[in-house]
């Protein structure tokens, strides 16, 4: 019964491992639609560059959707893919 018990919680730290990680933009706005909306409302407020900005929002929905923002370590990641 103790190996039964020791798979199991093998498997729950695989599958936690594997639980991706909310991003900081998850984690400081709830979501990246939340994020935009607010940066939309500083544009329309003149706050932030009309042009600049729905670049950096897309950015960071790809930056998102790709799942970057979990690589760590030296550089942007890529060798490490």
């Amino acid at each position: 019964m103790a190996s039964a018990r020791s798979l199991l919680s093998q498997v729950r730290q695989i599958k936690k491992a594997r639980t991706p990680k909310p991003s900081p933009i998850e984690a400081l706005y709830g979501s990246v639609d939340a994020f935009a909306a607010e940066v939309q409302a500083k544009v329309g407020e003149g706050k932030l560059c009309p042009v600049d900005m729905p670049v950096v929002i897309e950015c960071l929905r790809r930056w998102h959707r790709d799942g970057d923002y979990q690589v760590r370590g030296t550089g942007n990641g890529v060798w490490r893919r």
